[in-house]
């Protein structure tokens, strides 16, 4: 039940973190000021963390280069597509992914009842591909970076489980991640944008550390959910926050609500559903 809970307040901050991105102009800056807070708290929690053992950091420096990368595209799939259809087709593919990884390499053993909640999150997914899930349809050209996007969230979820089975100190795993996951884009926008990124700091301060806090917050209760629990449910049941995000893109984007969209916040939360009860 613990885990449970700790996975939906990770989905409400994760929906809020992504929405706040979506939300402004410069999404660059926004991460690069996003990542700037986390690597404040890693300068802070360093010197009160242990050192990972040697057999850990391979786990480590996969997990950061995923979240690189899906940092990197879901810059630019947020460009050209609503919040509510690009987030949740992203969000709809990573739990096949850690579905399917868990299956055939951990043996981690699911009910069919938990299998059949999980694959009815993707098959929500699947509706949005319909009439541009009631609003603006996504361009073709751009289904490759959401999959792929899906696709790194799905294994950086599965490495993260994984490693944490073997290392059980969900806190230190997540300092040093952050560290080698939190530098880049600070350092592209200071390089590329300094004045910009300055100008950004002293005037959206707020918006960066609101960013900053939600995402941390969210992937350290992530991980101490699945520590506690089910790695494969763990990261089904996080996409309830696909539900928030498509109602977030409708207050306060303006993003219509169709019937697709409808029909894929229905299935998430009865795969959700299926998969506790």
């Amino acid at each position: 039940m613990l885990a449970t809970a700790l996975v939906l307040v990770a989905a409400l901050l994760h929906a809020a973190w992504n929405t706040l991105i979506k939300f402004s102009a410069e999404r660059l800056l926004v991460v690069a000021c996003m990542d700037s807070v986390a690597l404040l708290f890693v300068a802070i929690m360093l010197p009160f963390v242990a050192l990972p053992p040697l057999d850990i950091w391979p786990w480590i420096l996969a997990s950061a280069a995923f979240e690189l990368l899906y940092r990197y595209l879901l810059i630019q799939a947020y460009r050209v597509g609503d919040l509510g259809l690009v987030y949740p087709l992203m969000r709809g593919l990573s739990p096949l992914v850690v579905l399917a990884l868990t299956l055939i390499f951990a043996g981690e053993s699911l009910t069919d009842q938990q299998i059949f909640g999980i694959l009815l999150i993707p098959l929500g997914m699947l509706c949005l591909l319909w009439q541009g899930g009631g609003g603006a349809r996504l361009p073709w050209s751009m289904l490759p970076v959401v999959a792929l996007i899906g696709l790194c969230i799905g294994c950086y979820t599965y490495i993260d489980g994984q490693a944490l089975r073997r290392w059980s100190h969900p806190l230190d795993y997540l300092v040093w991640v952050t560290l080698l996951s939190a530098w880049p884009f600070p350092l592209l926008a200071w390089v590329s944008k300094r004045p910009a990124f300055k100008l950004f700091w002293r005037e959206q301060w707020r918006l960066g550390l609101a960013v900053g806090f939600c995402v941390l917050f969210s992937y350290a209760l992530v991980l101490w959910a699945m520590q506690l629990g089910s790695i494969a449910e763990a990261a089904a049941l996080r996409e309830i926050s696909v539900i928030l995000v498509v109602l977030f893109g409708m207050r306060y984007l303006k993003e219509p609500f169709g019937r697709p969209r409808l029909l894929a916040c229905g299935l998430v939360f009865v795969g959700m559903l299926v998969m506790k009860f």
